[in-house]
């Protein structure tokens, strides 16, 4: 019966661990792909039809609405038909959750180049209670003309973080910055203590072990 112990006791130890072990976690964003518009309120042949906003589940500043665009603009969408533009202004989303100490959060949202060649300076940022944890910047004219590109920013916070709400932010320097499915996912660390009662339990299941072999 001894003899069967440890191997019971690592088990457990492993379950306990693998519970708290670093793990990726999708983070619910409402309207993600801005699929969900109010009525299009302008239209021309080959560019789309768009509105001035507001684009449900976002907050837009400045002039920004949704658009589907036609194939003088884009070949295609990235997720759907319709995607969120901003003409130097920001569009951001509330999540409703509190930013995690000790993890890594990364936003992923597609970014696109029109075309018929309007293209700008835009950023991607991930802001807690406010203020910025981390941002990407670039250019649309880095990506190639009717295309969007997947930019991905990778955010980790340490120990201490402000306690307040995650919320993102998509901003545009000029005319015209356009986005499209947007994901965020995040990866906790396990916690000190955790790692401590796997450590300690694994000293005592050595401890268990020389013993039995002494015996």
């Amino acid at each position: 019966m001894r003899l069967r112990i440890a191997p019971i006791c690592v088990t457990a130890l492993l379950l306990a661990f693998g519970s708290g072990a670093a793990r990726a976690d999708g983070i619910s964003i409402l309207n993600a792909s801005f699929e969900s518009t109010n009525p299009f309120t302008n239209s021309v042949a080959g560019v789309g039809s768009w509105n001035l906003g507001p684009i449900p589940d976002w907050t837009v500043t400045g002039a920004g609405g949704s658009w589907a665009p036609g194939p003088a603009a884009f070949s295609s969408a990235p997720d759907g038909t319709v995607v969120a533009y901003s003409n130097g202004g920001t569009i951001s989303q509330s999540l409703g959750v509190f930013v995690l100490a000790n993890s890594v959060y990364t936003l992923s949202v597609d970014v696109g180049h029109r075309l018929d060649g309007l293209a700008t300076s835009y950023s991607i940022s991930l802001d807690d209670n406010g203020v910025p944890l981390c941002t990407s910047s670039g250019s649309s004219t880095g990506i190639a003309a009717g295309t969007f590109a997947d930019v991905v920013l990778t955010c980790p916070t340490g120990a201490s973080v402000i306690p307040g709400a995650l919320s993102i932010v998509l901003a545009s320097g000029g005319v015209q910055s356009d986005f499209d499915n947007v994901q965020l996912s995040v990866v906790s660390s396990p916690e000190p203590s955790t790692l401590l009662l796997f450590g300690t339990g694994l000293l005592g299941l050595a401890g268990i072990a020389k013993r039995r072999f002494l015996t």
